[in-house]
């Protein structure tokens, strides 16, 4: 009795000063291979072992087996050991282990039978062949170097084959078979290569000798010529999705006319072009350029008229030479009001494009863009003269600069990935919300919220045209807006005039055509014209805002989507009473999560935007918006 008394009273102490019981061994996870001769079944040996502070020292295991790891026991057993043959792939097991002081540990890990063994590979030693003319050629296959394949689980006619020129790549190759020509001629190290059903892989070294026996099959080399480089846009971004050339031509001299062209496209910033076969001995001029094609409105807005007609006026100047070719949209070598009216027209809708110029233009860097009179000395092309070609060569440091014609704040979307979303609080455009009648005419005056010091604004109205005619607008040059019975684009540019809500930015009038309430026909159309304002800052710097339309009274909370479906980007609408954190996610219709951002909302209505880089590939989203205690969900289509 005592001397029972003595061993619980040793556990007690022992489990309170340290852990009574620990595994020694690994207790991880543990993989064997599959027996020889067989492809299902594996032969495996476990131990685990644990120590204890107990003072019998002495110790029970036991284990269970999840066979397949379906989450189901199959096996159990009080030994401290696990043998045996297992199934091919992977089993789950649960080792516990306990002493005479009642205390238990357990460990839990996945055991894989697997193939091991890669297929038995052996090859003939070397082949030989001789290049006869006219085709002066050789192919050899993959199979014509096997002599022997076996594998213990795959068919020979399942074994993958692969074949490549020794030193050309890393990996299983994906060729076949080799050619070699005139200029192979001698010893061609290669690489034999086969796998099996399991990814298992085997090699062997070989060669090939070709031999040419007439001077029709005598080497002509010629060289491979690369020329590589990166681009950015004017404000030094990395500048992905355009497309680089160059092309090779012989000068006058040649024993015979020469000219190729390579053009690859390039998703990300830099790129590499290769033209092969340019015959040695001749004098050759390359010509290096780049052009990116693009919406012709991307990034051109009312803010760019606000910032051109402050440099024509002297008022701030142009940063740099890349924004005055930028603004020289009439490519006049000159910055003047013709430039503004043309931007002004692309802007409303007058123009699809603008007619004298592109929408990107990719120039070569200027060594000082400062000096503003550099913009008429831009150039889009590099030239490099080969005299007497003998070589291979590669020619890297071609780097361009991407000018988007009329954006001149770098406001144009072309980030490789990311999203955009609006970064200052939006500036509401409110209006009254009166019910109509049919055939009923109402004159609407849309003025700002607040009080701010204006200095351009753009937007974009559209109507259901069964429910609601557009008439007229007044308060605007006509040159600053273009009317049609269902839609208005308007834009101003005015310096620094304040207007607050006493003070009407334009009236619109309106016919009902069947019983409306205005806010249910009228709306802001981003998909045509991003709505901004630009007010003015101490600095002189202006600030952009987003405007959202805001019909009678305050809008209570609400969340709307346009345009819808989408292209490029897309943009959530949003109300809050108060101010406070929100959550934005996407899902694929299978429910995946494939985008998600976390909020810091003002009180009142702005536009949070995801452009489609930030979006998998897919046509078919749901939304998911937690904000201000409600919940919105819906759909968005990608076009």
């Amino acid at each position: 009795m005592n001397r029972l008394l003595f061993l619980l009273l040793l556990c007690l102490i022992q489990s309170s000063v340290a852990q009574p019981i620990s595994w020694i061994t690994d207790c991880a996870d543990k993989s064997f291979c599959l027996n020889q001769g067989s492809c299902t079944q594996g032969a495996v040996y476990l131990v685990e072992k644990a120590v204890t502070n107990c003072g019998s020292f002495l110790i029970n295991y036991s284990y269970k087996v999840d066979l397949n790891n379906d989450g189901s026991v199959d096996l159990q057993s009080s030994e401290d050991t696990v043998r045996g043959n297992f199934a091919l792939g992977t089993h789950r097991v649960t080792w516990r282990a306990s002493d005479n002081c009642a205390n238990v540990i357990q460990c839990t890990y996945l055991i894989t039978i697997k193939d091991c063994a890669g297929p038995n590979l052996l090859c003939i030693n070397g082949l030989t062949q001789t290049l006869s003319p006219p085709q002066c050629d050789a192919t050899f296959q993959v199979n014509q170097f096997i002599l022997s394949l076996t594998d213990n689980c795959t068919p020979t006619n399942q074994i993958e084959r692969g074949i490549r020129r020794a030193g050309t790549g890393t990996g299983f190759p994906t060729e076949q078979s080799l050619s070699f020509g005139i200029c192979d001629d001698g010893l061609n190290l290669l690489e034999v290569w086969v796998r099996d059903a399991n990814g298992l892989t085997n090699s062997c070294s070989n060669y090939a000798i070709v031999q040419t026996s007439s001077p029709a099959c005598a080497c002509n080399e010629d060289s491979d010529l690369g020329f590589s480089g990166c681009a950015r846009a004017a404000n030094g971004t990395r500048l992905p999705n355009y497309r680089a050339q160059t092309t090779i031509t012989a000068l006058p001299g040649a024993p015979s006319p020469f000219s190729k062209v390579k053009t690859v496209q390039v998703a990300d910033s830099c790129f590499s072009l290769q033209i092969n076969q340019v015959p040695f001995g001749a004098d050759y001029q390359a010509v290096i350029r780049a052009d990116r094609h693009d919406a012709p409105l991307n990034g051109v807005t009312t803010f760019d008229l606000v910032l051109i007609s402050k440099h024509i006026l002297g008022i701030e100047s142009l940063d740099n030479a890349y924004q005055m070719k930028a603004a020289d949209v009439n490519n006049s070598n000159s910055i003047t009001t013709f430039d503004i009216v043309e931007t002004r027209k692309l802007i409303l809708g007058i123009y699809d494009s603008f007619p004298l110029v592109p929408a990107w233009k990719m120039v070569k860097p200027l060594a000082n863009p400062a000096v503003l009179s550099n913009f008429t000395a831009i150039q889009d092309t590099y030239q490099v003269l080969l005299p007497n070609l003998q070589a291979d060569l590669s020619f890297p440091g071609f780097e361009f600069v991407g000018i988007k014609y009329g954006d001149i704040n770098y406001s144009a979307t072309y980030a490789i990935n990311g999203d955009e979303r609006s970064g200052a609080k939006a500036l509401s455009l409110n209006a009254a919300n009166p019910h109509l009648r049919p055939g009923e005419e109402a004159t609407i005056a849309f003025g700002l919220g607040d009080e701010e010091a204006l200095e351009g604004w753009q937007l974009a109205l559209s109507a259901d045209p069964s429910v609601l005619q557009l008439l007229s607008v007044d308060g605007l040059p006509e040159e600053n807006y273009l009317l049609s019975d269902n839609a208005l684009r308007a834009l101003a540019y005015d310096h620094t005039h304040w207007r607050g809500p006493s003070q009407p930015i334009f009236t619109l009038s309106v016919r009902a055509l069947q019983p409306v309430k205005l806010s249910q026909a009228l709306h802001l159309n981003t998909a045509v014209l991003q709505p901004e304002a630009y007010l003015s800052e101490k600095n002189g710097a202006p600030q952009r805002r987003p405007i959202v339309c805001q019909f009678g009274e305050k809008t209570p909370p609400s969340c709307s989507v346009s345009p819808n479906p989408f292209s490029d980007q897309v943009d959530f609408h949003v109300a809050l009473e108060t101010s406070g954190p929100a959550l934005l996610e996407l899902f694929t219709v299978e429910g995946k999560c494939v985008y998600s951002a976390r909020l810091d909302l003002d009180e009142g209505p702005q536009s949070v935007r995801v452009t489609t880089n930030s979006l998998p590939p897919g046509s078919v989203f749901l939304y998911r918006f937690s904000m201000d205690g409600a919940l919105y969900t819906g759909k968005i289509v990608r076009d």
